[in-house]
Formats: structure tokens, C-alpha cells, sequence
């Protein structure tokens, strides 16, 4: 009974020193990061803020020339950010593998550079509280999608740079400028969603992807005068249609066939009418196709 009990004690033990919270403790710069984290048995990341900032904290040491954020080189599999969390740092999530969507908390109003540098996730919703997205926030990260709201204005030179795997973006008419290389090393973009007012930087600081169309959601004369100014004379735009539901946009081109979306839906559940329609295709007899 005694060794029983005794091993039963271990195994508590274990278990509840995987659930606490730990300080980030201090940063490259020598500041406390007004944060905790914690890594369950199942690989999950949770982090919170403390204190009145709920600053993640400056994980990149210049002199030595890596990333020494206190969760560098767990085992890593999904990440969870508190709403307590209001500034996510500098490059707080580099190489960190996501097996699930990272939603952003609406406490978060702007994503500082590098702070997702190199993450390695299927998708990062970005809520909308967020007006900037700053320089590199997302460079040479593993993302295939990025769901941008309408409330960002600005987004700021290589903030996707590098991200090879991402296929379709979507920008809201909300952006008013969009910096230069903002889009280079994109190499497998094939589908860019902008509306009129938006004025472009350079995007790209070689060669535009081969497969890239481009779809403008209002006035197709003014999208192209926009590209053209940005130094893309040659690149004409797809008039399109937008629907949004449910928090995904749904973008259809000029013959009214849907050609990509800004993001999955985060809820699984059954599809009412209108997301049904949204994603049907056009068929002689009722057929739906599953996104």
C-alpha cells in the first residue's frame, strides 16, 4: 500500500508541475516580460499577460545572433494566446509548430515585427482590434493563410515576406498602404484580392510569382493605375466579387466562380444556406463542395 501510494504521489506531482505557470522572466534587452506560459502533456502553449502591459517581451539577441524566447526548443503543438496578452512582442513565436489555427485575442492592436517570424502553422487569425501590421511581422514563416480584418490600414514592408506556402491572400479595402516587398519570396502565390484605394509599394523585389492573378474588388482601372505606379504595368487585374460570411470572404471572379477565400472557419458545424451557396458550384443538379 505504501509503494502504491507513493506512486500514485509521483505521478500527481508530474502531472501538476506541467500545468503551472512559469515567468518569461527576462529579455534580450533585459526587461521583465509581463507574461507567463505554460506547456501541457499535450503539447499545448498557453501564454498570458501580467501586469498592466502584458508585454510577450524582445526574444531576439542581436549579439549572439539567436532567438532565446523561454519557450524555445519544446515540444511545441499548439499555441493558445490569453486576452490578457496586449503586445505580442518581438519574435515571441519563431519556429514554433502549431498543429491548429493561432487566433489572435482581441487585446492585440498591432503585430510587431518578427513576431511571427519562421512559425510553423496552417493558419493565424488576426481579430479586429488590429490596425498595423509592422515590418516582417510574418517573413518566412510556414502559413498557408492569413485572415486579415477590416479594421488593419496599413501593412509594412516584408510583413509576408518569404512565406512560400502561402497560395491566396486577401487584402480588405480597409488597407490604404501596403509597403514594399511586402509579398517577395512569396514563390507560390498564385491569387492576390485588393480593392481600389489601396496603394502598393513595390511588392516584390524580383519576379512576381508565375501563376499570380490578381483580383480587385472595385474599380479594375484604378487597381491597375495602382499596380502600375507600384512598377507592375504588366500585371492586369480580375474585376471580383466578395461575400463574407461568418468571418471567412469569399472571392469570386468576374464569371461568378468562386476562386479562393480569406481563411477556414474556426467553428466545426453544419453549413447554413448562405455558406452553402458561398461555396456550391454551379452544377445541373444540387451538388455542394466542402471547403
Amino acid at each position: 500500500m505504501k509503494k502504491y501510494v507513493l506512486i500514485l504521489g509521483l505521478i500527481t506531482s508530474f502531472n501538476a508541475s506541467a500545468h503551472d505557470w512559469i515567468d518569461c522572466g527576462k529579455d534580450a534587452l533585459g526587461y521583465t516580460a509581463n507574461c507567463q506560459y505554460k506547456i501541457d502533456t499535450d503539447g499545448t502553449l498557453t501564454i498570458r499577460g501580467t501586469g498592466n502591459s502584458g508585454n510577450i517581451g524582445y526574444w531576439l539577441d542581436h549579439n549572439e545572433n539567436e532567438f532565446i524566447q523561454p519557450w524555445k526548443d519544446q515540444d511545441v503543438k499548439n499555441v493558445i494566446i490569453e486576452d490578457s496578452i496586449k503586445d505580442l512582442g518581438i519574435l515571441g513565436f519563431n519556429q514554433i509548430k502549431s498543429q491548429n489555427p493561432i487566433i489572435l485575442p482581441s487585446s492585440v492592436t498591432q503585430i510587431r515585427r518578427y513576431s511571427f517570424d519562421g512559425i510553423i502553422t496552417e493558419e493565424v487569425i488576426i481579430p479586429n482590434s488590429v490596425i498595423s501590421i509592422e515590418e516582417a511581422a510574418f517573413a518566412w514563416s510556414s502559413i498557408q493563410k492569413i485572415v486579415i480584418p477590416d479594421s488593419v490600414k496599413t501593412i509594412e514592408c516584408s510583413a509576408f515576406r518569404g512565406m512560400t506556402k502561402l497560395t491566396d491572400l486577401v487584402i480588405p479595402n480597409s488597407v490604404e498602404r501596403i509597403d514594399q516587398n511586402v509579398l517577395s519570396d512569396c514563390s507560390n502565390l498564385k491569387t492576390l484580392t485588393i480593392g481600389e484605394n489601396t496603394q502598393l509599394g513595390a511588392l516584390f523585389d524580383a519576379n512576381v510569382p508565375a501563376k499570380l492573378k490578381i483580383y480587385c474588388t472595385g474599380d479594375v482601372a484604378k487597381c491597375d493605375a495602382n499596380l502600375e505606379a507600384a512598377g507592375y504595368p504588366e500585371l492586369k487585374s480580375i474585376k471580383a466579387t466578395t461575400q463574407k460570411i461568418n468571418g471567412v470572404t469569399y472571392v469570386y471572379d468576374d464569371k461568378g466562380k468562386l476562386v479562393t477565400t480569406s481563411g477556414h472557419r474556426t467553428e466545426k458545424r453544419i453549413y447554413t444556406i448562405d455558406e452553402a451557396n458561398a461555396i456550391a458550384g454551379k452544377t445541373n443538379t444540387f451538388s455542394i463542395r466542402y471547403r
